[in-house]
């Protein structure tokens, strides 16, 4: 029988994986659209997973559950790895379907177009840890519809960003993406890796701020309780 822990990391490693599998998939389904089954397989992963390990499948959220209190650096270390090898997996998974040219969030190395990244991934993060914190933290987290508010954040900044960023707002997905992209002779999108860490993180942290200052009452423990680490 799989030990608690070894179990909630499974959980994020297939959670990250099929999340991260439809991003290079979606767009040859439905084009334009492809943010909308994007943002209901997060859903679905969610509602899946969310049990287990809390579904975190992001590096940022996990990063926000680690300063609210909410989760042990070790934990947060191993949960990081597993979400970056997901991701990792479902791109060179993607790539033996759709060839070397998958889609891979990065920014030209220009003032300009570097700035316009950053605050795009950074505000979109924000809403993301932002709505993670207060549906599945806060005393309205005993609800039936984390997922789905998870999910259609993520459609929306998807639709708000894409063309600008890429719409990543998930350091494991850009990391995972840009190094198969490098295996398949595209190395220009790692020069960017570290604007996908910078500004997801710094979104994250600031929503932690914001939550702390509002949820001043009742603050609760999570949606899911796993020893010394919840969400």
């Amino acid at each position: 029988m799989l030990s608690e822990f070894f179990s909630q990391l499974l959980a994020e490693f297939i959670g990250t994986f099929l999340f991260v599998l439809t991003i290079p998939l979606a767009p040859i389904g439905v084009g334009k659209l492809a943010p909308l089954p994007i943002g209901f397989m997060l859903c679905s992963m969610c509602f899946t997973f969310g049990y287990i390990s809390g579904a975190h499948f992001n590096p940022a959220i996990t990063f926000a559950a680690l300063i609210n209190g909410k989760f042990t650096f070790q934990r947060a270390f191993w949960y990081i790895i597993v979400q970056i090898f997901g991701a990792f997996c479902a791109s060179l998974y993607s790539m033996t379907i759709v060839g070397v040219e998958i889609g891979v969030p990065s920014t030209d190395m220009t003032l300009g177009a570097i700035w316009q990244s950053v605050i795009s991934e950074l505000v979109y993060t924000f809403a993301l840890a932002s709505v993670v914190l207060h549906v599945c933290f806060s005393r309205q987290r005993s609800n039936d519809f984390y997922g789905f508010t998870i999910g259609l954040t993520v459609t929306c900044g998807a639709f708000a960003v894409g063309t600008v960023s890429g719409g990543a707002f998930n350091p494991a997905l850009a990391l995972g993406t840009q190094l198969v992209s490098c295996i398949g002779g595209d190395c220009k999108p790692l020069l960017s890796f570290w604007v996908y860490w910078i500004a997801p993180l710094l979104g994250a942290f600031i929503a932690t701020i914001i939550y702390q200052i509002l949820d001043t009452h009742d603050r609760g423990e999570g949606k899911v309780i796993v020893k010394d680490a919840v969400f």
